[in-house]
């Protein structure tokens, strides 16, 4: 078994091979295929210097990914600082308007107690002038008597007098000269 070797593949097209990210041309171009499909750096290289190669290349991989991360987790929250001050900004607004509607409606019970305390006093006013007008007028109407009784005293007087018969005058001829004949 020992003299045996296994076969060797066919090597890739060149546009085929998988090409390590990360590494420059002129690197990819001094590498060279060694017979067992293994490629190596410049043809003399051990598996350490391949070894580190490929760390040095994975770790350059990780470190661009990992800065490809922070810098999409930085713009996140970039973007949600923006978002947060939309906030900030709308809610300094909400204040704002809650605090003029409040002295608003400060404003305004004050006033409709002040108008409903004015009215109350003018309708006590109105009330008082009023019942003064209505004694008053009670004074003046029992000052002039009871007119319905007024009335039918006069009433009554009237019908006596209608009682008697009208007196017809006596005309008398010396009174009248030239006056009216018969």
């Amino acid at each position: 078994r020992q003299g045996k070797v296994p076969p060797v593949p066919a090597p890739l097209p060149a546009a085929a091979r998988p090409r390590p990210r990360g590494r420059p041309d002129a690197m990819a171009q001094q590498m060279v295929r060694a017979g067992g499909g293994v490629t190596v750096p410049g043809a003399s290289g051990t598996l350490a210097e391949v070894a580190s190669q490929l760390c040095n290349e994975m770790i350059q991989q990780l470190s661009d990914e990992h800065k490809k991360e922070v810098g999409k987790m930085y713009n996140e929250v970039v973007a949600l600082r923006t978002e947060i001050e939309n906030v900030k900004g709308m809610l300094e607004g909400y204040v704002g308007r809650e605090k003029a509607l409040r002295e608003m409606m400060d404003v305004m019970m004050s006033s409709y107690q002040d108008s409903a305390s004015f009215m109350a006093d003018a309708h006590g006013q109105m009330q008082a002038a009023l019942q003064g007008a209505v004694g008053e007028h009670q004074q003046t109407r029992s000052q002039l008597g009871d007119p319905v009784r007024d009335a039918e005293r006069e009433l009554a007087r009237i019908q006596e007098i209608l009682k008697n018969p009208a007196v017809p005058p006596q005309m008398t001829e010396h009174l009248h000269q030239g006056g009216i004949r018969r």
